[in-house]
């Protein structure tokens, strides 16, 4: 709990630094389990183990340099509100807005996802929500949206064994 604290207070921190790469600090974070690095600048936060297993990075100013899964592409016109990956991309999650109807935003996805070969799993609305989930048994992709007064509140999330 302490360690985690501690790496919540340095991630704080250098959220309040400045936006350019020049801006950029970084933060070493120990305990006698390891260390952690905390790099950012104020839009970017990357967070890695000392022994190179885990890598975590956090975007709030769209996707940075990560590459999205084809399976889970943004959904065009997008806006992203803030992203984060783990070591290799192998998963992750996106937040964004757009002016489509949660309809529309599923049915995108369940395009998308049927054409790399994923089976639908689940597909469900109630309220002002919708929530899609596909999967091959290696991959996985979820989809959350939510109705807005200016279209969807958006988040998918994707993962690869």
């Amino acid at each position: 709990m302490r360690k985690s604290l501690i790496v919540l207070i340095a991630c704080l921190a250098l959220a309040a630094c400045g936006k350019s790469d020049k801006d950029k600090k970084v933060v070493i974070v120990s305990s006698g389990n390891g260390a952690v690095s905390v790099a950012g600048n104020g839009e970017h936060i990357t967070i890695k183990s000392d022994d190179g297993r885990t890598t975590v990075n956090i975007n709030s100013n769209g996707l940075g340099n990560v590459k999205l899964p084809d399976y889970a592409p943004l959904y065009p016109g997008a806006k992203t509100q803030g992203m984060v990956t783990a070591k290799n991309e192998n998963g992750g999650t996106v937040a964004f807005e757009t002016g489509a109807s949660p309809q529309q935003v599923i049915d995108f996805y369940k395009q998308k996802s049927a054409s790399t070969g994923l089976a639908e799993k689940m597909n469900m609305a109630s309220g002002t929500g919708s929530t899609f989930m596909a999967s091959d048994g290696k991959k996985t992709l979820q989809v959350v949206a939510v109705k807005r007064d200016s279209g969807s509140h958006v988040q998918i999330f994707w993962g690869q064994n």
